[in-house]
């Protein structure tokens, strides 16, 4: 039978065999692979559309219907479309059970379908049943402390887990992980667990792991390796000796004695061994002496770059600039851009290199690029900020933009982004601000303006006198306060990793939205600026848009909104963005008991709410901006969460009603809306969210993309408040009573007192 683009063969077990694996695979009722290199069966109109199709008409066969099925994500390739769902369970992933359909860009038609949902999760245990990772940190840690000087916990999630498999082992020890560490958990029994999937990062040896922890045992059931083999080890500053110490008189012409207790073991990728040498030589980075002073390169007979520092040994500069080069070209390929990934090519550098010069230089002219690091003062290559700053060249390279160099606001970016990223590897937080705290330390100084806490505005009477550096550093101070506020100010590292993750990932998308400009007028600083909240609404929906917009107001970029209207956090917050924390306990959202009908006064301040009956909600607008916020343009609604689940925006919100806020609210003054009313169903605590939405200031609720925290979603809008408050239960008959006595010469006098409720009778009395 012929089949034309948009016709669908009725019978897919037709599919034309052209490997030996066409045609279905069903096991126990449920479709488990369907193959048709060929496309015959299933085609329609675009390759999205073909697997629409195939999900629609083959849902049945795959048992899709009563799998909870999200779409992970889409990749495309040279000629094919991928699409990947996950399964989910009482709202969290369900780890390996995914669905993933591959369609033929071609011929838009269908060509591999692989199935790996889990069809029976009844028995699983309920999410209210897990130990927080809080809580379990002494067990997914205690497996190294044999072997590692540290070891920390960088990231995990709550998820399913079918206990059916287990990594293999390797035959001997990996220079960075035993056998025996490996061999650390259960055998798999089968039954669907409760687990944190936890990544550990380990120092001394540096590392990273897997671990799978039984969330309600607990128990570890497995520790996997994260690198991958062949792997060369080095070792390295990390992220460089002032960073570490806190010790200012760390420089150039310190001896190899003082530098060497700052080298840390490593592992990197690198090219297998050419004529039994091996090379540091990657995918990204080619260590290669093509400038001068002649200096060989690093080539060993095993995958092991251990040298003592320099000056004692100069192959130390091209372990350290080997392993940051390519320890962050593969980490800003983890997000996803397209046209950065595509246009990514090998660097070579050279770490002895520019005549001995205290510079270091990005060439992006020449093929492949290069970059050449000198070695005056402390060597440039020997601080992991000036490496990464000379690759943010290249980046910007890569994406096709270009904005004046060192001479404009490139150094801007690549000044901060190194900052942002040497900052999770900067355990003690140390001179943070600083962009080169090695290289430019205090005996071969040579800037007092490149750091990142400048005090200095955009707007400022002389700004026109401001050099070429310190207007780098100004715009770089804002990108790295946003960074702080997006979470990089926290004390959790993973708080601060995600922070970093988010910010640098906005950089890059905005670098292919501003136009190229190499000018050094404020202007061109506020383009940037503007361009990423652009970015971050292209990324989050906004998620980020008023931090950033708090901190390039504060550097002069531009003028606060005319009319900025908040709801405070905390008793101690003023409406700036982030709140501080708590942000939790806002006072301008509280409960009375009793309608303003029956007497009551909302501003006698806040009652605990009472279960089974109306309560009245109260939020108190507050307005931090020049002009008045004119009547009937916003408005306010609340929302109730409880507190035992995610608390996750939107997901586990139900909203309380709308109100408009039908009076203005004059500048630097507040107004009070409500009520609203809410009838508690248990007693318990509840979570309240109230924000305030209007076209001159918009919640960023209005544009999110996706989840949120709810965290996040309160302190970083003004525009939104959160208060926890506690539900009181009443008695049968609607009362809630509250008990005392009164001590007596002869006798105390008890009593119990209800206040009146609307369903409390009217002639209720002390007694």
């Amino acid at each position: 039978m012929t089949v034309s683009g948009n016709e669908h063969r009725e019978s897919p077990m037709e599919a034309l065999r052209i490997i030996s694996e066409a045609g279905e695979v069903v096991r126990n009722g449920v479709l488990r692979e369907f193959t048709d290199p060929r496309g015959t069966s299933y085609r329609s109109e675009s390759p999205r559309a073909a697997i629409d199709r195939f999900m629609e008409q083959r849902g049945g066969d795959l048992k899709a219907g009563g799998a909870d099925l999200r779409e992970l994500d889409s990749a495309e390739g040279a000629g094919t479309l991928r699409v990947r769902y996950g399964q989910f369970h009482n709202d969290l992933p369900v780890l390996g059970a995914t669905l993933q359909a591959v369609a033929s860009m071609r011929t838009n038609s269908v060509v591999k379908v692989s199935n790996a949902a889990d069809q029976d999760l009844s028995g699983a245990p309920s999410p209210e049943q897990a130990r927080s990772i809080g809580e379990l940190h002494p067990t997914v840690l205690a497996p190294f402390e044999a072997e590692f000087g540290s070891a920390e916990i960088v990231g995990s999630q709550l998820a399913y887990l079918r206990d059916v498999e287990r990594p293999s082992l390797p035959e001997a020890d990996y220079p960075t992980a035993s056998v025996a560490l490996l061999s650390t958990g259960t055998p798999p029994d089968g039954a669907v667990h409760l687990v944190h999937d936890v990544k550990v990062q380990t120092g001394e040896p540096f590392e990273i792991f897997r671990v799978v922890v039984d969330a309600v045992t607990p128990t570890v059931l497995w520790i996997e390796l994260l690198s991958k083999y062949v792997t060369a080890s080095l070792r390295v500053f990390v992220p460089d000796p002032v960073s570490e110490s806190d010790d200012a008189t760390l420089h150039g012409g310190s001896s190899a004695a003082a530098l060497d207790q700052f080298l840390h073991p490593v592992q990197a990728e690198i090219e297998a061994a050419t004529g039994g040498t091996f090379h540091l030589r990657g995918d990204w980075v080619n260590c290669d002496d093509w400038d001068t002073p002649a200096f060989p390169q690093p080539a060993e007979p095993t995958p092991t770059f251990d040298y003592q520092s320099y000056p004692a040994d100069r192959r130390s500069l091209s372990a350290n600039a080997y392993f940051w080069l390519d320890s962050f070209a593969r980490y800003l390929r983890t997000f996803g851009n397209t046209t950065l990934n595509a246009n990514m090519v090998r660097v070579d550098v050279d770490a002895q290199g520019f005549d001995g010069a205290d510079n270091s230089q990005w060439l992006g002219a020449t093929n492949p690029p290069r970059i050449r690091h000198g070695e005056g003062g402390a060597p440039d290559a020997a601080d992991m900020s000036v490496i990464i700053h000379e690759y943010m060249h290249g980046v910007f390279d890569f994406l096709g933009s270009n904005h004046g160099g060192s001479l404009s606001y490139e150094h801007s970016f690549c000044d901060a982004v190194p900052a942002i990223y040497r900052d999770r590897f900067n355990a003690n937080q140390h001179r943070r601000t600083e962009t080169f705290p090695f290289d430019n330390n205090a005996t071969n100084r040579w800037s007092d303006e490149r750091t990142l806490d400048r005090a200095e505005r955009f707007d400022d009477a002389g700004f026109a006198g401001y050099g070429f550096n310190l207007r780098n550093s100004m715009l770089g101070t804002a990108v790295w306060e946003s960074y702080l506020g997006m979470g990089g100010g926290s004390p959790d590292p993973l708080v601060r990793r995600r922070a970093a993750d988010a910010l640098i990932a906005t950089v890059i998308e905005m670098l292919l939205i501003t136009p190229d400009d190499s000018s050094t007028d404020a202007a061109h600083a506020r383009r940037l600026a503007q361009d990423l909240i652009v970015a971050d609404m292209a990324l989050t929906g906004g998620l980020y848009s008023k931090v950033m917009d708090e901190a390039f107001v504060r550097r002069g970029l531009w003028a606060r909104r005319t009319v900025d209207l908040y709801i405070t956090d905390s008793a101690g917050d003023v409406g700036v963005i982030p709140s501080p924390a708590p942000h939790w306990t806002s006072p301008d959202i509280w409960v009375r008991n009793l309608a303003m009908s029956d007497g009551d006064d909302p501003e006698q301040g806040h009652q605990a709410a009472i279960e089974g009956q109306p309560n009245h909600l109260y939020v108190r607008l507050r307005n931090r901006g020049a002009r008045t916020a004119p009547a009937d343009t916003f408005q306010v609604e609340v929302f109730r969460c409880d507190p035992a689940t995610a608390t996750t925006w939107p997901d586990h919100f139900q909203s309380l009603g709308t109100l408009t806020v039908a009076d203005p609210v004059p500048a630097g003054g507040a107004l009070r809306v409500g009520p609203f009313t809410w009838t508690p169903q248990s007693a318990d605590e509840a979570g309240l969210v109230a924000l305030v939405h209007g076209t001159e200031d918009p919640a960023i609720t209005a544009t999110l993309l996706g989840s949120v925290p709810h965290e996040q979603l309160a302190r970083f809008d003004n525009n939104i408040g959160q208060r926890t408050v506690a539900v009181q239960a009443a008695e049968p008959d609607g009362r809630l009573r509250t008990s005392g006595h009164v001590p007596g010469a002869t006798a105390d006098t008890r009593f119990s007192l209800p206040p009146r409720s609307p369903a409390a009778p009217v002639d209720e009395e002390i007694r």
